[in-house]
């Protein structure tokens, strides 16, 4: 489970800020047959406790955190762990509704018109695009084939990501007070609300997981 592995990295000091489809992969070791994800490129990463070169914001610009493109291109904003978190469901959002064709050893992506601003130069078009997903996501925006029965779960993510931008904007947070803005076990509380009393078993498992990894997730 890619974004497990990627709390456990981050809580022990390496942050990767750039989680986007094209660093995201598989592995099926032989030993299980079982799919595991892989979290690739490290190339731009940081290190606590050791300089880097790299003096740009990494991550790519379509799958960024929306207080990010709001502000944080030119590092007003610090990078939090819950901007990497909420990249994966930007990836998961765009995953779920573009078309992919297997042609050989290679495959072709076809992506609706309504992700065009997200690939655009302007990051404002492409934030206000971001934050009109929650209401198209399943409407406007068509998801594909098995995609669909995930439908619901998917929606829930966007609107917490969404909520939580309003609030920043707001001057105050979700998780009740600026101090725990980074704070895992805040965000799952939330995230939990939205998904109500009937959340399903798996996630509850990957709550116990988290909460047991070692360290607090850390401001970069």
């Amino acid at each position: 489970m890619v974004p497990l592995g990627h709390y456990r990295l981050w809580a022990h000091g390496i942050y990767h800020g750039d989680i986007s489809p094209n660093n995201l992969m598989y592995d099926i070791p032989a030993e299980t047959g079982i799919p595991e994800g892989v979290l690739n490129d490290y190339d731009l990463a940081s290190w606590e406790g050791h300089p880097t070169t790299n003096n740009d914001r990494t991550g790519t610009i379509p799958f960024m955190a929306l207080d990010l493109l709001r502000g944080g291109l030119e590092r007003q904003v610090p990078r939090l762990y819950r901007h990497d978190a909420e990249s994966f469901v930007w990836v998961l959002a765009y995953l779920t509704a573009i078309t992919i064709k297997y042609e050989g050893h290679s495959c072709k992506i076809s992506r609706p018109p309504y992700f065009d601003p997200w690939f655009k130069d302007a990051h404002q078009p492409h934030r206000s695009s971001k934050r009109g997903l929650y209401v198209d996501y399943g409407r406007e925006l068509k998801i594909q084939g098995r995609h669909a029965q995930y439908l619901t779960t998917v929606r829930n993510l966007i609107g917490y990501w969404v909520e939580l931008d309003n609030d920043s904007m707001d001057g105050s947070m979700l998780f009740g007070s600026d101090d725990h803005e980074d704070d895992l076990e805040g965000l799952i509380e939330g995230v939990e609300k939205l998904f109500g009393a009937n959340a399903e078993d798996s996630f509850t498992k990957v709550k116990t997981l988290l909460l047991e990894a070692i360290g607090t997730p850390k401001v970069v």
